[in-house]
């Protein structure tokens, strides 16, 4: 549709056709105040604060041409002889609008007044004064004094809990329904409305348990009042007090902008910066409220080594010397083979290189990892650095064109603020097609939904493939110019029936091939695959490559795949080369090292004697881990609580927290986004600069070749260098020519834009997140909220994926499908899901500590009916590996034959998992 010119207090503007005259109006500098509108909701037009007086050309209804005056312009009318409401009002060609008139300012007077009628007035200890779209609208559209009663004013109990969350100020609220819309429109959680009309009219929570959603704390910062209050801030600060630092939320990949609102080294509360590449103006509740431990009175404040069984504080001297002497002790008598490290993605990028750097240039070992070694683990996944989402994606812009097909992944419990991006997505006209073989919140919003039986993902997406190439719709000219391998996958699709496949799955062929033609003939296709998808492994990402490939929806913006890894900066930690098999950006080492999982059986066999694990904690419910850590000779373990894992160890490292430190993070798109420090540590360090320690104490001993051979292991009061010194001259590589002369992350920042391959562009200069001021926008109050502030502070870069570069070419790798194992013995399939609320070393000291829900089974009716058990009783869970005991909960959803242990505290899934895919009896429990 062609653009619109319109004239809006003289000021002539230009905007596209369907925008409304608020929107219109601050696109010409123009302030038109609005309570319930809001950009990123429908307008309602139920505040009536937009009046503005609108005349729009008259017209000959016999010519339907414009009637024009005696000097040829056309006449205006003022339309409906009324004034109008901006938000609901689209503008149209020659519109003249005025915002200023005297009937316009007594409107506006005359609304702020009413609104005023039964407002408290107690903006002293109001937790939005400050920043309240209502104390800045009256200062300059209100009336100076009020013509009402103040005994008249309507009274009501204050607060009352909309939730344990949230709290409701009913005096204070002005109806404006931004809080009950968002629910309804943007979270897709339908927890709030209405009750009680007249002036008695309130908001109330419509859900048991009250106001249920993972997203309630949104609703405080659009709130245009001091009604909404949030529990862990409420009359905990003033916004004045308020130092805000500019972070990213470290818990999923979503990687969300927010701002740390810190008094002092005091965390007040966290609030969402706006980035519209990443998470808009929204953050979810863990990325909100589970922000606490940063501040719990648990954190580690100090090395400590194990002497005699005891805990002996020490200075960060000591303990890195202690460190690098038993490090070089173990190289030198048993190899650089003989040592191992993990590093978990919760860590930055600057972290995780100079980790693997100190394994594998400094100790000489690639037996180096991020994960924490459980089976059914998923498997390392690049495909997203070869076929990612073009750099330039942004979904925030999808809609009519767009196909999404969410495979194998819970975007509500794995990374949920796609949620609201998906749900973005199909308000503006896209397709977003689910498949998963057990029922998630996405299923009610998604276009289409499967539920396939467990493990037969391959199968059906191979079934996508065969119907897309018999049908024709396969993009000939892309992979005639960009692909290789094609004749294996027409070869491999040949042994395989088109039927087959389908009956594998268990779903119908009408609707496998209606998903097909969605994403084949779409504009823009994007897939998202998670953690049931990744622990299936390679047959079905690998497939998933191939549906994007054979349809050409790679190597351009809006297009690819996105995975919904577990943690924080899953994708740093592979392109900084935390795995066995490959350094940074992904170069192939020639000898790999020991993936996580198989250092356990290497320890406990003692090829595997000295451990340094950082950001992880393997121990938790992990017998394998365990056994395999108690078996070492020496464990260090770097964290911010004395963990499961830390309380095996010979020394602990206390690490400072992302909120302590700069760095970092690598989102799922691939997007590098900055951190700010908001706190000072208190005696702890930066993981980066740890290590760069240890490095140099480690460097300090080097061993001399040619000496005699090693002395026996088992003298441990002999120094590092003596034993060092009488090491066969191969025990130890040769001292590296590197340096190690980092004075802040910046520095290790600027050196990984230099080697790493695709991060060139990502120092901290390049981000340029320094040169721009940083706080509240003083032109923001009257159109958003005062709350959800502009982001001057950058929006990250995002790197290219491999096939952006339109000259490359790709090569097609062919999987056949796995069959699902089926023993009569273990007649279930056993899943573990991921929970947002998992529970951890993030709940410390968070109001979400009652949402951690308990260990607990989730079995089918048809299975419960058939074992006899109910609601709440408990069940033993018997695999190969294990037996566990657990409360069962009943799903009238989910198949037959499926059953899931969801990861939370306390599931000590661990012990009995085999796989992605395990197979259980499950009896009731004697």
């Amino acid at each position: 549709m062609p653009d619109v010119t319109l004239t809006i207090d003289g000021r002539s503007v230009t905007v596209p056709a369907g925008t409304n005259i608020v929107v219109a109006a601050r696109a010409a500098g123009v302030s038109v105040p609005v309570f319930c509108y809001h950009p990123k909701m429908a307008a309602v037009g139920m505040c009536r604060m937009c009046m503005v007086e609108v005349y729009t050309p008259m017209i000959d209804r016999a010519t339907n041409q414009p009637v024009l005056d005696e000097n040829g312009q056309p006449k205006l009318a003022l339309m409906a002889n009324k004034l109008q409401a901006g938000c609901v009002t689209t503008v149209s060609p020659g519109m003249v609008v005025k915002t200023a008139t005297e009937r316009v300012k007594f409107a506006q007077r005359g609304q702020l007044e009413f609104l005023l009628t039964s407002h408290p007035l107690d903006c002293p200890v109001c937790d939005k004064g400050g920043e309240c779209p209502l104390q800045n609208l009256t200062m300059e559209w209100g009336p100076g004094n009020s013509r009402f009663d103040y005994s008249d004013k309507v009274h009501f109990q204050k607060p009352i809990p909309l939730g344990d969350l949230i709290y409701l100020d009913r005096e204070r609220c002005i109806l404006c329904a931004r809080c009950v819309r968002f629910q309804d429109e943007i979270a897709d959680d339908p927890v709030l409305g209405f009750d009680n009309r007249g002036r008695t009219w309130e908001i109330i929570s419509k859900s048991d348990p009250p106001f249920d959603s993972k997203f309630s704390g949104n609703t405080t910062d659009i709130c245009p009042v001091g009604a909404l209050t949030t529990a862990d801030f409420r009359f905990k600060a003033r916004v004045w007090e308020l130092r805000s630092v500019p972070s990213i939320c470290p818990h999923c990949p979503v990687g969300c902008d927010i701002s740390l609102d810190m008094r002092y080294d005091d965390l007040m509360r966290v609030m969402p910066r706006e980035n519209d590449y990443v998470n808009e103006i929204w953050t979810c509740d863990k990325g909100r409220f589970g922000m606490r431990f940063i501040t719990h009175q648990e954190r580690l404040k100090n090395p400590m080594i194990r002497r005699n069984k005891q805990w002996v504080q020490a200075s960060w001297e000591q303990a890195c010397a202690f460190i690098a002497d038993k490090l070089t002790l173990i190289r030198a008598s048993a190899s650089a083979d003989a040592l191992a490290g993990l590093a978990g993605p919760k860590l930055a990028n600057e972290d995780l290189y100079l980790f693997q750097k100190l394994f594998r240039e400094v100790l000489g070992s690639n037996n180096i990892d991020h994960r924490a070694g459980v089976a059914g683990e998923p498997a390392l996944d690049e495909l997203t650095s070869l076929l990612g989402v073009g750099q330039g994606t942004n979904l925030m812009t999808l809609g009519k064109g767009t196909s999404v097909l969410v495979i194998g992944a819970d975007p509500e419990e794995e990374a949920p603020l796609y949620i609201l991006r998906l749900r973005g997505i199909l308000n503006r006209g896209g397709e977003v097609n689910v498949v998963n073989p057990y029922p998630t919140k996405l299923d009610r919003l998604a276009t289409r939904v499967l539920h396939p039986r467990a493990g037969t993902g391959p199968q059906l997406v191979l079934a996508m493939i065969s119907a897309i190439v018999e049908e024709n719709l396969q993009k000939d000219d892309f992979i005639t110019a960009r692909l290789r391998g094609v004749d294996e996958l027409r070869r491999g699709l040949g042994r395989l029936s088109l039927a087959g496949l389908v009956a594998a799955t268990g779903v119908a062929e009408d609707t496998i091939r209606t998903i097909a033609r969605s994403f084949a003939n779409a504009e823009n296709g994007i897939i998202v695959y998670g953690r049931t998808a990744l622990s299936i492994g390679p047959a079905l990402t690998q497939a998933l490559a191939n549906l994007a490939l054979i349809t050409g929806k790679v190597g351009r913006p809006n297009n690819g795949l996105i995975a919904l890894t577990s943690d924080g900066n899953t994708r740093g930690a592979l392109d900084m080369g935390l795995r066995p098999d490959a350094g940074p950006g992904g170069a192939a080492r020639a000898q790999p090292g020991l993936s996580a999982r198989e250092m356990w059986g290497a320890a406990v066999e003692g090829r595997l004697r000295g451990m340094y694990i950082a950001g992880l904690n393997p121990a938790r419910g992990n017998p394998a881990a365990t056994q395999a850590l108690e078996a070492l000779e020496f464990l260090v373990v770097q964290d911010l609580f004395m963990t499961e894992t830390a309380q095996l160890a010979d020394v602990v490292l206390p690490a400072a927290s992302f909120a302590e430190r700069e760095g970092t993070f690598t989102n799922a798109e691939r997007r590098v986004q900055r951190f700010r420090q908001a706190r000072r540590p208190e005696n702890t360090r930066a993981d980066w600069l740890i290590f760069q320690d240890v490095a140099r104490a480690v460097r300090e001993i080097v061993p001399a070749p040619g000496a005699p051979a090693a002395a026996p292991a088992a003298e441990p009061k002999k120094s590092a260098r003596s034993r060092a010194a009488a090491a066969p001259a191969q025990a130890a590589p040769p001292p590296p020519t590197v340096t190690w002369d980092y004075v802040t992350s910046s520095d290790v920042a600027d050196e990984i834009s230099r080697v790493v391959p695709g991060y060139a562009g990502t120092s901290y200069t390049s981000l340029d997140l320094t040169r721009k001021s940083w706080g509240r926008q003083s032109n923001e109050a009257f159109y958003y909220d005062g709350t959800s502030y502009e982001n001057t502070e950058g929006i990250g870069v995002q790197m290219p994926a491999l096939a952006d570069d339109g000259k490359s070419t790709i090569a097609i790798t062919f999987y056949d499908p796995p069959q699902p194992a089926a023993d009569e013995r273990y007649p279930l399939a056993l899943m573990t899901p991921a929970r947002l609320y998992s529970g951890g070393e993030w709940a410390r000291g968070s109001t979400l500590q009652p949402h951690v829900p308990p260990a607990h089974i989730i079995l089918s009716m048809a299975d419960a009916q058939r074992i006899g058990v109910g609601m709440g009783e408990r069940v033993q869970v018997k695999s190969v590996a294990g037996v566990l005991e657990l409360p069962a909960q009943v799903d009238a959803g989910l198949a037959e034959g499926l059953a899931l242990i969801p990861l939370v505290r306390g599931a000590e899934a661990p012990a009995i998992v085999t796989g992605g895919l395990t197979r259980v009896a499950v009896n009731k429990a004697e």
